[in-house]
């Protein structure tokens, strides 16, 4: 016997519990199907930082109380170590505004908790889709359910997504482990913390009082090397800051990590309002820019509160296109080791260091406060002049401008990709 519902959501992270909520806000029947077993968040290492449109729309859906829960660290913006004994550069968000950092699977546990308990909404864990079309789900097991909406917020192997599409293909990017230290404290508290050196860089932040994540990322030509604790302790010693050092290296050589694949996709589909894409589902990046999860509960606002399904995708696609440019402009940049690379590593790093209105323009576009591709391109190009005055001279100028190219073509391709519409 067929069961049937207004609207079917498929996954239980942040997305989805936000989507849930805000569909059973707005007087829908939702049910909710989450494939992972009741508790089993805690051991994922995904997305622990929320940049301040996410805590706004986390207190919007009624979560506040994990914005404002006592002792969790707030986020003012990062703090960039350019290596080689420089100083490092803070950036701070616009006018104070304040994000959040967490442990991914607290946020997951307490709003899975939350979305359980609201009016409207069938939470069921340990159900697997098999299959999704315009009218509903398949459970594994044969099981159908039926919706007028599927909300695929299934992440970045979406069942939905390959329902529309097939199988996707997604630019990998580089590996990453994290690594937990208990016990220290940041350098900086309540901000992200960016180490610039070699083999590319790594990430730092407290996502409880005094416990530290560690991101390290390395790049895909290192996935031999990276499988060894001693090269991976040699690949961070020199970029750690003293006081993480020693429990770096013992959780490494203990085993403690916890290691994910970073992919790249355009967030250019959204389904067919059917069938909708929200979160990771419908494109990603590199985590350098913490977007995912701000993204994700932005599109579940938005989705419930536009009526068009076509106004929805055209929104998002504007909003994240210049954010998602910005984030794999910065990855190739923090990650890249050729000398004009190296060269416009010191540029930017320069520009943010001596211009207070450059240092806010970044932060503002990150925070998806320009959405013309105008206003990344006028930043970037003065970031590949700057490179190009402090090259190394030591290499050809053929060489130089082969690169500068390389620089130019990516970022427009990845505009295009942003503006490429999926056939329905």
């Amino acid at each position: 016997m067929n069961k049937r519902t207004n609207v079917i959501v498929v996954g239980a992270g942040p997305a989805g519990c936000a989507v849930a909520r805000a569909y059973a806000m707005a007087g829908r029947s939702v049910v909710l199907l989450e494939a992972e077993p009741e508790g089993k968040s805690r051991k994922r290492f995904a997305g622990e930082w929320l940049h301040p449109q996410g805590v706004d729309a986390l207190k919007k859906l009624g979560f506040g109380s994990i914005t404002s829960m006592q002792g969790r660290p707030r986020g003012r913006g990062f703090v960039v170590y350019p290596g080689h004994g420089e100083s490092p550069v803070k950036l701070d968000y616009v006018q104070g505004q304040l994000g959040l950092a967490f442990h991914h699977g607290d946020l997951v546990d307490e709003m899975r908790q939350m979305v359980a308990t609201t009016d409207g909404v069938t939470f069921r864990h340990g159900v697997r889709v098999a299959s999704v079309d315009d009218e509903g789900v398949v459970l594994e097991g044969g099981e159908r359910l039926e919706a007028g909406i599927v909300v695929g917020a299934d992440g970045r192997s979406s069942v939905v997504r390959r329902s529309l599409r097939g199988a996707t293909s997604h630019k990998p990017m580089s590996a990453m482990t994290g690594i937990l230290l208990e016990g220290v404290k940041a350098p900086y508290p309540d901000y992200g913390h960016v180490f610039l050196g070699k083999p590319s860089f790594l990430l730092g932040y407290e996502i409880a009082p005094s416990v530290v994540r560690i991101c390290v990322d390395v790049p895909l030509k290192y996935k031999a090397e990276m499988k060894d604790p001693e090269w991976l302790i040699a690949a961070t010693r020199e970029t750690l800051p003293p006081v993480w050092r020693q429990p770096c290296e013992q959780q490494i050589r203990g085993g403690h990590l916890r290691w994910q694949a970073n992919h790249f996709l355009a967030r250019a589909d959204y389904g067919n309002g059917q069938r909708v894409l929200i979160g990771d589902a419908a494109g990603h990046t590199h985590p350098l820019t913490a977007t995912g999860i701000t993204n994700g509960l932005v599109d579940a606002i938005e989705l419930v509160e536009t009526a068009n399904f076509q106004a929805f995708a055209k929104s998002r696609r504007r909003a994240c296109r210049v954010p998602e440019l910005l984030s794999r402009a910065l990855y190739d940049c923090f990650s890249k080791e050729d000398a004009f690379s190296n060269s416009l590593r010191r540029a930017v790093v320069s520009l943010w260091r001596s211009d207070e209105k450059e240092r806010e323009r970044t932060m503002g576009l990150l925070m998806g406060n320009g959405r013309s591709f105008l206003t990344f391109a006028g930043p970037f190009l003065r970031a590949l002049l700057g490179a190009w005055r402090g090259r190394d001279k030591s290499t050809t100028v053929g060489a130089d401008i082969a690169s500068i190219a390389s620089w130019i073509r990516l970022p427009m391709a990845y505009a295009m990709a942003g503006w490429v519409r999926p056939k329905a």
